[in-house]
């Protein structure tokens, strides 16, 4: 029988990101099932070809499962809970087994003791746990949140599940990383923040790439360079302050986003980019950094709220905080780079992955040795 998937969506349509607002890291997310399982039908795939009026009914009738790609769905303090009670309205519909796939809480520390959930996530979590042997979850702080705000303890705690989708590039990144050729890549989050701006105000300089996986502000710009419109008008807010003081030329902001600026809707073209021009991918922008690793090119990621540390933690990926990466050349934090940790666990780590997904019905994805 097939499996169901839905959340993410695996690839993005040519209005994302002016008119369709979506995270391209997204999609690295969504496509681990994929990867995994030969025979999963998305929700926004051909399952009409089944003869059913509705997804529901297609779950219901045809497939064994439904695998839920999910990302930042808690968010610690929000009070207005109108999208939970709808997210839990649409998984009563399924009447097959739920499995969840990267569940998390976006905090920006973390800060359990003063954190607050309002009461419609509190029992959307309840009801996924009643509704799953285990309830997926990508790191430990998610875990304890749940434990200690909703009373929930069959959580599993696998990381992101889209570390495990391509063992074979894992592979080769374990063989090629340290002589790993190409440029720098850079992606950042909150250009506001200003670590972050002077991030990418060392990247323009010293020529690397930026992938932007979210911000149309930022593709606007490219927008206008590719459209032979740009102006000092076109510079973005987050830059303006750079080309007043001289750290950068309107120039320079032009020539860099005519060469060096990257937005990908579909997975093959990242892949294929990060195979053939990365040498190393870093920012703050977890699943940026995946999409590099996952094509046989290392990443450094770089710390700067709950989510990207309870990830690298659990999976022993490479990691510097935003406050130490802020100051240093692109070369100095490429030095820092190490994959030995995550090596010497990655077999382990799928091994506990395995075991979520056996508890879940699921079969077995294989190792990296």
């Amino acid at each position: 029988m097939p499996i169901a998937v839905t959340g993410c969506a695996t690839s993005l349509p040519s209005e994302f990101p002016m008119e369709f607002p979506e995270n391209a890291g997204n999609m690295v997310h969504a496509n681990a099932p994929f990867e995994m399982f030969p025979n999963c039908i998305h929700s926004n795939d051909n399952w009409r070809e089944y003869g059913h009026k509705d997804f529901a009914t297609f779950v219901n009738k045809e497939c064994s499962h439904i695998i839920f790609t999910l990302a930042n769905t808690i968010r610690m303090g929000e009070t207005d809970g109108t999208r939970y009670t709808r997210f839990k309205s649409f998984l009563n519909k399924f009447e097959k087994p739920i499995v969840i796939f990267g569940f998390g809480v976006q905090s920006p520390d973390f800060n359990i003791v003063e954190g607050s959930m309002c009461p419609e996530a509190v029992d959307l979590i309840q009801y996924i746990s009643s509704r799953c042997d285990v309830f997926g979850v990508r790191g430990q702080f998610t875990a304890d949140v749940f434990a200690k705000l909703c009373g929930v303890k069959n959580t599993f705690v696998t990381g992101c599940p889209s570390t495990f989708s391509r063992p074979k590039m894992l592979r080769k990144l374990h063989d090629t990383w340290r002589e790993s050729t190409g440029n720098f890549c850079y992606a950042g989050t909150k250009y506001f923040d200003f670590k972050e701006r002077r991030m990418l105000e060392s990247a323009i300089k010293s020529g690397a790439y930026m992938i932007e996986p979210v911000n149309k502000a930022t593709h606007g710009v490219y927008l206008d360079v590719a459209n032979n419109t740009f102006s000092e008008a076109s510079v973005p807010y987050y830059l303006k302050g750079a080309i007043k003081e001289k750290r950068l030329t309107v120039g320079e902001i032009e020539n860099f986003f005519r060469s060096n600026y990257a937005l990908f809707r579909n997975l093959p073209d990242w892949y294929r980019f990060n195979e053939e021009k990365v040498a190393l991918t870093y920012g703050t922008r977890f699943h940026v950094n995946m999409a590099s690793i996952l094509s046989g090119k290392p990443a450094m990621w770089v710390r700067h709220d709950a989510r990207t540390r309870e990830l690298t933690d659990f999976l022993h990926l490479p990691a510097i905080e935003l406050d130490l990466a802020t100051n240093m050349a692109v070369e100095d934090l490429a030095g820092e780079v190490d994959f030995d940790p995550f090596f010497e666990h990655i077999d382990g780590l799928i091994d506990n992955f395995n075991r979520y997904l056996d508890a879940s019905g699921l079969p077995n994805i294989p190792k990296v040795f």
